[in-house]
């Protein structure tokens, strides 16, 4: 490769890349809109909080610590402790003893928050992309769709997240 054809692949990475967040930014947006219209005003930190938990909870069935909490967001134990604090505070999460060990506390979800997170907040996160898909030809989903699965296939697999199950 030379220099051109390294300028001209970063360029193309840094372009992917600002495509990628535009369309992350649309998803979020549709989120937090949504979100307002929620009993309780939620933050962003709180609403990423509400969606690792149940991420979690569908990949293993049960609440997490605020250990694992704190290191799936990628924040300060004590920043996601005042995150989960207010959010028990609202009514949206509760902590519970672990059956398997009392000492420790899991985090779950109440069941309306539950109920908010599961269902209402992917049709929110869904919505603009379902737009997208009707607004298109058969050519262009044809052109996304192998498009990313193209990008997916060369992008380098990190695996899964060592606390996460296989």
């Amino acid at each position: 490769m030379t220099a051109a054809d390294d300028a001209a692949a970063r360029d193309a990475a840094a372009r992917i890349a600002g495509q990628v967040e535009n369309i992350r930014r649309v998803l979020r947006e549709s989120v937090w809109a949504q979100a307002r219209g929620y009993p309780v005003s939620l933050t962003a930190p709180q609403v990423q909080a509400l969606q690792v938990i149940v991420e979690h909870l569908r990949r293993a069935g049960t609440g997490l610590s605020l250990s694992d909490l704190s290191e799936k967001m990628g924040l300060a134990h004590s920043t996601v402790s005042g995150i989960v604090s207010r959010l028990e505070r609202d009514g949206v999460l509760r902590r519970t003893a672990r059956p398997d060990d009392r000492r420790y506390t899991q985090i779950e979800l109440t069941g309306e928050a539950r109920q908010w997170v599961e269902h209402e907040m992917p049709a929110a996160r869904l919505g603009p992309l379902e737009t997208a898909v009707r607004k298109a030809t058969s050519e262009e989903l044809a052109a996304i769709l192998n498009g990313l699965a193209t990008l997916e296939r060369l992008l380098p697999s990190t695996g899964p997240h060592p606390k996460d199950p296989a």
